[in-house]
């Protein structure tokens, strides 16, 4: 065979490959085809999902590799916006942003303004100081909780509480908010709280940093799926991005960045939109 052969065959399969490749990606609406960008809202305070290295101060964690992985397959960049949690679906229904991909539940109400592609399997688990009062869930009733604001779990602690200690005649578990992990962990170790609340899927990564000096207590209290959310009338947009999401867990993308941020634990078996756990 001719020796330049060989090497124009093989650039011609790559180009071809990449043609191949283009062409199969669904359209994205025209404001994002032009920027050629999308505009994500995160809370970076929910390792190991999202949250900042402390010497660079950038953006990592589970979500932010993902979500660029994602974007890339439709080839397109990412703008991270950082805010508070509560804001995320306010600023997501002004147009402030194209999406959310920061460790949001996908739940009933919340699909009255956003419709999601559910990715990972989460749950809502109470942790505790290694050396205090507490043994199990139950135990709970006559203390103190903090739990974070704008999250939808301080609705299910409450649901909890009142089926664990006020149906069955117990103390009543008082509930307090705090705005951050940070701040969480300040509530235990300072006393204010005998107990937190954390999803599922950030709890090693605390445990792992605290080195001995928190523990499980008990089993999830709730289990729910994590989901990137758009807009409802999104639907190109969505649906682009539930293609290019499949791509990632096909690839084995997903499984490697699970593996990466000790997540393994919380795999989501395919990609679904509107998913309600089982």
């Amino acid at each position: 065979m001719n020796k330049y052969l060989i090497p124009l065959l093989l650039c011609a399969a790559f180009f071809h490959g990449s043609a191949a490749r283009a062409d199969e990606r669904p359209a994205v609406p025209d404001r994002i085809a032009t920027a050629k960008k999308v505009r994500i809202a995160v809370n970076a305070g929910f390792p190991p999902m999202e949250m900042r290295d402390p010497k660079s101060n950038e953006l990592i964690g589970f979500d932010i590799d993902f979500g660029n992985a994602i974007a890339a397959e439709l080839g397109l960049e990412t703008e991270w916006v950082d805010g508070a949690f509560e804001q995320m679906i306010p600023a997501l229904v002004s147009k402030r942003v194209d999406l959310i991909i920061s460790g949001i539940s996908d739940l009933p109400e919340r699909r009255a303004t956003a419709d999601f592609i559910d990715y990972l399997k989460s749950g809502t688990q109470i942790y505790a100081m290694t050396n205090g009062p507490l043994s199990q869930p139950s135990d709970l009733c006559g203390h103190t909780a903090t739990v974070s604001l704008g999250t939808s779990m301080p609705d299910e602690l409450k649901k909890w509480a009142k089926q664990t200690c006020d149906d069955n005649g117990k103390p009543p578990l008082k509930i307090i908010l705090d705005n951050n992990l940070g701040q969480q962990i300040i509530n235990l170790k300072q006393g204010r709280a005998q107990a937190a609340v954390q999803a599922l899927e950030g709890i090693d990564l605390i445990l792992e940093k605290e080195k001995g000096a928190m523990k499980l207590i008990g089993q999830p209290i709730h289990v729910t799926f994590q989901g990137i959310a758009f807009r409802k009338d999104d639907t190109v947009l969505r649906d682009a991005f539930f293609w290019a999401v499949k791509r990632k867990f096909e690839d084995g993308t997903y499984a490697k960045l699970l593996e990466k941020w000790k997540l393994t634990t919380a795999a989501y078996p395919t990609p679904t939109i509107n998913k309600d756990p089982e």
